[in-house]
């Protein structure tokens, strides 16, 4: 059920970043008309370089939806043996399925029993140590989507800067022969660039944000998952 719930709302963030991308398309369309292709080709390399960026972003984006997932970052079954045999007493054997299991989950809690004999305090700073870790892989991975989606917007005042100069370079060599046309065109396509590098951020944004709510709660949960084996190994979970 948990994991049917979180397909749902992946589904649901991909649709409203595809929703956001067709608008911002449509919202090109309906300002520049036909044209905005060849504005986008007239805009220089800066417009290239945000091609790059953007595919670069998107890559990034989809290997981490994939890989930022709660069932493989905290497999339930294996999460519920683990407590189960900590409460059984059977700590060997939840150490060794611990390290038989490379997830998040599995090798914090590793950490932790494998301090089992030293106490509470060794158990629990291992759990934090190996949760830091751990975290910060994937951390790293949204903090990626986050600097793409701040170069983005200057890479495209850089190219809007860089259009408006060739621009205005243009009028100072025609002087009087420029016409209102040749300066809204130049102009229209110096703002490409700005347009672009926000429709790369926007959703990468979002995205980022998503991404990083969800290992958040995948993180808490694998916290009180590790906590309540510590308890049941020191006898704290046990009722009186």
């Amino acid at each position: 059920m948990f994991r049917k719930a979180s397909f749902v709302r992946e589904f649901a963030v991909l649709c409203a970043l595809g929703l956001l991308a067709h608008a911002g398309v449509s919202a090109a369309d309906d300002v520049a008309g036909a044209g905005f292709l060849d504005m986008a080709k007239d805009s220089g390399f800066m417009e290239y370089v945000l091609l790059i960026v953007s595919i670069a972003g998107v890559a990034l984006g989809l290997q981490a939806l994939v890989s930022v997932r709660p069932h493989l970052l905290r497999p339930p079954q294996t999460s519920s043996e683990l407590i189960t045999l900590c409460q059984e007493g059977n700590i060997d054997e939840a150490l060794e399925l611990a390290q038989s299991d490379n997830t998040f989950l599995g090798n914090v809690a590793a950490a932790a029993l494998s301090q089992s004999q030293l106490g509470k305090e060794a158990m629990e700073g291992a759990m934090a140590d190996a949760g830091e870790l751990e975290s910060g892989k994937y951390i790293h991975k949204i903090g990626t989507l986050g600097l793409i989606a701040a170069i983005a917007p200057m890479l495209g005042l850089t190219g809007t800067t860089l259009g408006m100069i060739k621009t205005f370079a243009v009028i100072a060599v025609k002087a009087d022969a420029v016409t209102a046309s040749d300066m809204a065109r130049g102009i229209s396509i110096a703002l490409v660039c700005t347009f672009t590098g926000l429709m790369v951020a926007i959703p990468l944004l979002i995205l980022g944000f998503f991404l990083k709510s969800k290992l958040t709660h995948t993180i808490h949960e694998i916290s009180n998952d590790v906590g309540e084996m510590i308890r049941a190994i020191t006898g704290e979970g046990q009722t009186q």
